[in-house]
Formats: C-alpha cells, sequence, structure tokens
C-alpha cells in the first residue's frame, strides 16, 4: 500500500508525525544524565487522526471494528490498522479475548493444559503433552479472529468491497530507541486472517506458564497469552521497514505549549446514549423465533398442513409423514402464548426441523422455514426503560415527543415518529421510526428487513434462523449499543461497554 499512496500526501503525513516527534523531549522522564537522548513519541491516536487526514481514509475504529481506517483508490481498496511500537520491539497485541476467555469451554481448556504437564520439566515434555490442546485453542481463537474480521468489512465506513481488489495491511511507525539518533520507521506488513486449516504448534512460551503458547498459520507467527486473554503477532519489525524519517528536537517544547491557547476553539458536543444488549428468546434480535405468523383464519394453518404433507409425502418414509404431520399439527394449531409454552414450541420445532434434515428435500426445508418461523431478518432494537427514556428525553429522535400526552402509546402518524438512523462505521442510512407501547422499539421504515439484514447478519454474522445468543455476543466482543445524535441524524454503533468501567452516556 505504501509505495502506492501519493508522494504529496506522504510528505504531508511524514510532516505532521515528525512535528509531533519533534516535541517529545517535553514528555521524556527527567534522566540523571542530562545528554542522553530521549526516543521520538508517536501518539497512536494523533498517528490515526493525522493518516486519516492525509491520506483522505475514512475512519473504521469509530465502533466495534477491526480495522482502524479504509482507502478507496479506486482501482484498489485498502483496509487498514494502525500500529505504532519501538522498532526494537517484540510481539504486537492485535487482539483482546478477555470477555470470552472465561467461559466454561475456554477455560476447561486452560485448566487441562496446566493439570496435563504437573510434573514435566522441559518445554519438549510440554508440547507433546499439549499439543492437541493448543491446536484446539489455537482453532478456537483464530475462529473468533477471524469472525470479528469479517464482521468488520461487512461495517465498512469507507467504501463497499464489491469485485474491485481489496488488500489488507498493518500500517506502522517504529520509533528508534532512547540514546539513539532519533528517527521513526515506516514499516508495512500484510492484515489477515488466520488460515485455519494450516495451523501448526510451535510450542509453549515458558515452562511456567504452559497455558501460554505460539503457533504459526504460515502467513504470520502468533502468540497466545492465557493470563491476559491476548493474541499478539510477530510483526518482523527490521524485515518490514519501507523507509525512515530523521526527527529533530524543538530547543524548547514548553514554550510550544505555552502558546497554544490562541487557537483552542470550543466544540459542540453531540448527544448520545448507549445500553447494555438483552438477548431475548422471542423478540427483539430473536424475533423471528416467535408464533408463526400465518393467519389462523377460515382453517388457514389447517388447510397449509394438508397442502404439505400432500406435496412432499412422497418424499417421506411412513414414519416420517406421521411424525412430521403430527409435529405440524402442535406448532400450527396450539397458542403459544405464555414463557412455558414457547419453550415447548422451541422443542417441537426443532424436532421438526430434525426430521426435516433427514429427509433433505431443499424445497421443503425453504418452504418451512418460510412458514413456521417468522421472517429470517425480524428485528427490533430494543430501547430499555423505554417510558422513561422517551420522558427524560422527548426530543432525542424527532425534535418532539413521539408519545401521545399522558400515554404511553406512540404518537399515530408514524412518519411522525420517523428519523435517520446511520449505521456506523459504514455511514450507510435508512429511515426508521419509533413503534409499539412505550415507544420501546426502533424498527426500519418501509422494510422491516432492512435493518435485520445488517443487524444480524453482516454485524453478527448470523446464519439464516441463527438465534443470537449471550455466547456469540462475547465472541464478537459487542455487547452494547450507542445512539449519537449529530446534525439531526442518529448514528447507531455497536460497542462493548465495561461493566466495571460504564461510559458516562450509560442509559439502563
Amino acid at each position: 500500500m505504501w509505495t502506492d499512496l501519493p508522494k504529496n500526501q506522504k510528505s504531508e503525513y511524514r510532516k505532521l508525525i515528525t512535528n509531533f516527534a519533534s516535541l517529545s523531549e517535553a514528555f521524556a522522564q527527567k534522566e540523571d544524565d542530562k545528554d542522553s537522548i530521549v526516543a521520538p513519541i508517536v501518539n497512536s491516536k494523533f498517528q490515526e487522526t493525522a493518516f486519516q487526514r492525509c491520506f483522505n481514509a475514512f475512519a473504521e475504529d469509530i465502533a466495534n471494528t477491526s480495522y482502524d481506517a479504509s482507502i478507496d483508490a479506486g482501482t484498489k481498496k485498502y483496509l487498514i490498522g494502525i500500529k505504532t511500537f519501538g522498532l526494537k520491539s517484540g510481539d504486537q497485541k492485535i487482539a483482546q479475548f478477555k470477555s470470552i476467555a472465561g467461559s466454561s469451554e475456554w477455560a476447561k481448556l486452560i485448566e487441562e493444559m496446566k493439570a496435563n504437564v504437573r510434573g514435566l520439566s522441559t518445554k519438549e515434555e510440554i508440547n507433546k503433552a499439549n499439543h492437541n490442546l493448543y491446536l484446539d485453542m489455537a482453532r478456537k481463537i483464530s475462529e473468533v479472529r477471524n469472525e470479528r474480521i469479517e464482521s468488520s468489512k461487512e461495517t465498512l465506513r469507507g467504501f463497499k468491497l464489491g469485485n474491485t481488489p481489496v488488500e489488507a495491511v498493518y500500517h506502522v511507525l517504529m520509533p528508534s530507541s532512547k540514546n539513539e539518533t532519533p528517527e521513526i520507521s515506516v514499516g508495512e506488513i500484510s492484515y489477515s486472517p488466520v488460515d485455519i486449516d494450516n495451523i501448526r504448534i510451535t510450542g509453549c512460551t515458558t515452562v511456567k506458564k504452559p497455558q501460554n503458547f505460539t503457533f504459526t498459520d504460515g502467513i504470520h507467527e502468533y502468540k497466545w497469552s492465557a493470563t491476559d486473554s491476548q493474541l499478539s503477532m510477530k510483526f518482523h519489525n527490521m524485515e518490514i521497514v519501507l523507509e525512515q524519517w530523521p526527527v529533530s528536537y524543538v530547543d524548547d517544547a514548553f514554550a510550544f505549549f505555552a502558546n497554544m491557547g490562541s487557537l483552542i476553539k470550543s466544540q459542540e458536543q453531540a448527544e448520545s446514549h448507549s445500553w447494555l444488549l438483552n438477548v431475548e428468546p422471542y423478540s427483539g434480535f430473536n424475533a423471528f423465533m416467535g408464533q408463526p405468523k400465518m393467519q389462523r383464519k377460515n382453517n388457514a394453518r389447517e388447510r397449509y398442513v394438508d397442502k404439505i404433507m400432500n406435496k412432499f409425502s412422497k418424499y417421506m418414509t411412513e414414519n416420517q409423514r406421521q411424525e412430521v404431520k403430527d409435529l405440524l399439527d402442535k406448532l400450527l394449531l396450539t397458542n403459544w402464548n405464555t414463557g412455558e409454552l414457547k419453550k415447548e414450541m422451541i422443542k417441537v420445532r426443532n424436532r421438526l426441523f430434525e426430521i426435516v434434515d433427514d429427509i433433505n428435500n431443499e424445497e421443503l426445508t425453504k418452504e418451512l422455514q418460510a412458514h413456521v418461523y417468522r421472517p429470517g431478518t425480524e428485528l427490533e432494537l430494543r430501547i430499555p426503560n423505554a417510558l422513561e427514556f422517551h420522558r427524560t428525553y422527548p426530543k432525542f429522535f424527532t425534535g418532539h415527543d413521539v408519545l401521545q400526552p399522558g400515554s404511553n402509546k406512540c404518537i399515530k402518524d408514524k412518519n411522525q415518529r420517523a428519523f435517520t438512523l446511520k449505521f456506523m462505521p459504514s455511514g450507510d442510512e435508512i429511515d426508521a421510526y419509533i413503534n409499539q407501547e412505550n415507544g420501546k422499539s426502533i424498527e426500519s421504515l418501509g422494510k422491516q428487513s432492512t435493518l435485520g439484514k445488517w443487524v444480524l447478519r453482516d454485524v453478527f454474522q448470523l446464519q439464516p434462523y441463527e438465534p443470537l445468543t449471550e455466547q456469540k455476543l462475547i465472541e464478537m466482543g459487542i455487547n452494547g449499543i450507542r445512539l449519537t445524535k449529530r446534525n439531526n441524524v442518529i448514528e447507531l454503533s455497536f460497542i462493548w461497554i465495561d461493566k466495571d468501567n460504564k461510559p458516562d452516556d450509560l442509559w439502563s
């Protein structure tokens, strides 16, 4: 990528980075040796915004995403992870799985790794004893890593993937060490999903911590640290250097900061509200799992069962015909109107599709999915404690109250409850509106599937009729929503909320 970027843009980027680094002495800790040379400082957030500004790149780290920026160069598109670390530093963190590493499945593997090597004293012995466990864990880590990357691709702000060639890279700035001639090295290395089929275990990192190990996929070398649930990668720092920038320190960095006040401008603050996601079994993100929508009047459901049996009986054995008929009757003719009954409904439907899978008729499968489930992309974004939210922030969505005065019902005109919903970080926009009692749901205006398809298929990478679970949220590193009102548009981001360090805009 770097060699393809315009020279004038690279020159401007270099100027911004080296000018910032020229102030490094202001941040350096006091040294006994006054003649020591401080290492140049590259602030990671400044680096990201400078990169975006100079190369007309789109910021992709606004929400939960694996990339920091994207560039649409016309004939080629780039997805970029932006990093900075010392030229002589070791492996670098590329992902963290803190939320999922505590799951029973992962925790069991880690405990087995430790228990499996008691009494062993060499790496060779440990690697032999734990090889299969390391391989199992490496595959699980890689599956989640790849899933997150794929989810990020589907929510890109800068461009649609289309048929144009796409290259993913890490762009790296690597400052020199203390007491060396100050300079910053520019590096680049591929940013690729893990090739799971070619994973090879290289072994534990230390005898004392057999749960930490390294592996390679033939493209990159990775290190898993169970201690902090962190995946790191070897960047081969010296080998990826493309060019080096000298850094000259200013004589008095503090004088520069002392004169900055005249440049500071006040910024208008956007209004935002975030909340934790609540995964419900038959509504919200899993609305498709609710009772079938098929009408009951005029024996419509009975006639539908007869139609299915008449059309597809020839593909079934006698036992399959009887069981499919019984299950369809029970599923469609029962009113599953309580929580306990709905649990039974799920069991009946699951059993029905076990039999249908055995019948192995694609047309029958699609026919039943379309009628015994609700639509596969049906989705409502739920606002927690919605009535109180609308009373506290009556003008957040539309500039006026969306509820009738003194009531928990929405105003009648749907268009008066409508607003522009902007998906972040992609920037795609749809018309949405507030709906249902207490104004508790956000839905697409027009096709309800528009919102559902983006959230279920692209963000959470769910297959049709696959339920969203708490475990899936943990795997994707998403457990919350943030709505931000900016220029009369509501921006929607999926985020991770640290329950021990809650954001200031948290609504519950």
